[in-house]
């Protein structure tokens, strides 16, 4: 969760930087972004722990660093969307300034992609933590995490199948109750603009 929000907060903040200008600066923020997400996630969360070394608190600094460019990327969509429609130019030639434009009308507009998004970060974080921690690059034992707990019970998968469907299980309810909360939270959203 807390990789999450470190990569919306930073996501958002760069997306909209990036979506409200124009010329060399959004280029080269477009041309990072490109490079950034030629790289599966995975893998590059992968090669910042191999260089960092295996902890829980690298695994997440590498799985924040695999989403952020994904974070940035959808809300730099949404926003420079958003900048083109008419009511955007009109409130410019209204003589809205650019904070407004973008407090005002913006962000309430973009909120459901925005969940959206964020869901779907959650989610994508759930799996690569685990897949890290199975891989013995993340949470080390004894540290409850699932990817560490099913590594661990690999071994025993003939033996006690059940301790590695129980953590297995969990990891994919868990991806699953998250699309569901965000599924609700966009429809709210969504229901309560129109």
């Amino acid at each position: 969760f807390v990789v999450t929000l470190a990569a919306a907060i930073c996501g958002l903040a760069l997306g909209i930087f990036a979506g409200s200008t124009h010329g060399l600066r959004s280029a080269v923020l477009n041309h990072i972004l490109d490079t950034l997400l030629s790289i599966p996630s995975l893998l590059l969360a992968i090669i910042v722990v191999a260089f960092a070394g295996p902890h829980l608190t690298h695994a997440m600094f590498a799985v924040w660093l695999a989403i952020l460019p994904r974070m940035v990327r959808s809300v730099y969509s949404l926003v420079h969307d958003e900048l083109e429609k008419e009511y955007v130019v009109a409130a410019r030639l209204d003589g809205a300034t650019t904070f407004n434009i973008l407090w005002f009308a913006v962000l309430p507009n973009i909120a459901a992609g925005l969940v959206t998004e964020i869901t779907r970060a959650l989610s994508m974080a759930i799996l690569d933590i685990a897949a890290l921690g199975f891989l013995d690059l993340g949470a080390q034992l004894p540290s409850p995490g699932g990817g560490a707990l099913l590594g661990d019970a690999l071994e025993l998968i003939y033996v006690a199948p059940w301790t590695v469907m129980l953590p297995g299980a969990a990891i994919m309810v868990s991806v699953l109750l998250v699309n569901l909360l965000g599924d609700g939270i966009r429809r709210a959203i969504n229901a309560g603009v129109q």
